[in-house]
C-alpha cells in the first residue's frame, strides 16, 4: 500500500517525502567529489575537457550530472525512474546550466542508439545491482568513442566478506570467498570482483590503460558520517583518501576507468 501511495504522489504532485535524491544529500555530494577528481584527473591527461561529451548512466537525481555540466561538458543522463529524472531536471536548471535526459533502462536505451558515441561514458553505483553486468559493461563500452573513456563503479569482494563479519556472519563471509554474485545476507541480488577479475573483464572487452581507484575508504572503514564533518574537515578526508596507502580494494567501491582505442568492435 506504502509503494502505491508513493507512485501516486510523485505522479499527481511531484513529491516523495522518501525518496533518497542523492545529489542533495550530503553524504552523497562528498562522494561524488571523490568520483569526479579520479575521472577528471584521467580526462585531463587523455585532452578530454570541456565541452566533451559525458554520458551519465543511471544518473539518478543528477549526483554527477551538475557537477559535469557546471564544469562545461554536454551531458546526458539516463535513468529507469522519471521521478528522478524530473529531480535531476530540477537541479540543473536551479544550477542555471543545461543537460538533456533519457528516461529508460540504460542496456535498451544505448541498444536502440548504436550511433551514440561519448567522450566519457560514466556509470557510478549501478552495475553492482545487475545479473546483466558483463551485458550491461559491452555495452557501456560500446558507447564510448575511440580514445574516450569508460568509468564504472563496481563493489569490491573485500566489501562484502568485512560486511558479513561485522554482522558475526561467519557463514556468509565464508561463501563470499568462493563466488562473485548472487544473494548477500537480505537475499537480494549483488555481484563483486577482486582487482585480478575487474582487469581481466575489461580486458576481455578489448578497452586499454586500465586503471582502479578506491572510492570511500576513510569513511566507510571507520564508520564516519562526513554530513558531520565542516568543510575545512570534509577537505582534510579527501586529502586523506588521497594519500591512503594503495590498497585497490579497501574502499566501498572501486572505480574502474579504461580507454577505448582506435579500432575496436561496435
Amino acid at each position: 500500500m506504502q509503494k502505491v501511495v508513493r507512485k501516486v504522489l510523485r505522479v499527481v504532485a511531484d513529491y516523495d517525502p522518501d525518496y533518497y535524491d542523492m545529489y542533495a544529500d550530503a553524504n552523497e555530494a562528498f562522494f561524488a567529489q571523490l568520483y569526479l577528481e579520479r575521472i577528471l584527473q584521467r580526462a585531463e591527461a587523455a585532452g578530454i575537457r570541456p565541452p566533451a561529451t559525458v554520458l551519465e548512466a543511471g544518473c539518478q537525481a543528477g549526483r554527477l550530472v551538475v557537477p559535469f555540466a557546471k564544469l562545461g561538458f554536454t551531458v546526458t543522463g539516463i535513468d529507469t525512474s522519471a521521478y528522478a529524472l524530473r529531480r535531476a531536471q530540477e537541479h540543473v536548471r536551479e544550477a542555471g546550466l543545461e543537460a538533456t535526459f533519457v528516461r529508460g533502462n540504460l542496456i535498451t536505451v544505448l541498444t536502440e542508439h548504436p550511433e551514440w558515441q561519448f567522450d566519457l561514458v560514466v556509470c557510478a553505483e549501478v552495475v553492482y545491482l545487475s545479473p546483466q553486468y558483463r551485458h550491461m559493461l559491452d555495452v557501456l563500452a560500446k558507447a564510448v568513442r575511440p580514445g574516450g573513456l569508460l568509468c564504472v563503479s563496481h563493489r569490491p569482494k573485500l566489501y562484502y566478506l568485512l560486511e558479513a563479519l561485522r554482522q558475526y556472519d561467519i557463514e556468509t563471509a565464508q561463501s563470499i570467498l568462493s563466488r562473485s554474485e548472487g544473494p548477500f545476507r537480505d537475499s537480494a541480488y549483488y555481484n563483486w570482483q577482486t582487482p585480478e577479475e575487474l582487469r581481466a573483464l575489461y580486458e576481455a572487452m578489448g578497452l586499454q590503460s586500465i586503471s582502479l581507484h578506491p572510492i570511500d575508504r576513510v569513511a566507510w572503514l571507520c564508520g564516519m558520517d562526513v554530513s558531520r564533518l565542516t568543510p575545512v574537515q570534509q577537505g582534510q578526508v579527501q586529502e586523506l583518501e588521497r594519500r591512503w596507502p594503495r590498497d585497490e580494494q579497501s574502499g566501498r567501491y572501486i572505480l574502474v576507468i579504461a580507454s577505448r582505442p582506435d579500432g575496436i568492435s561496435s
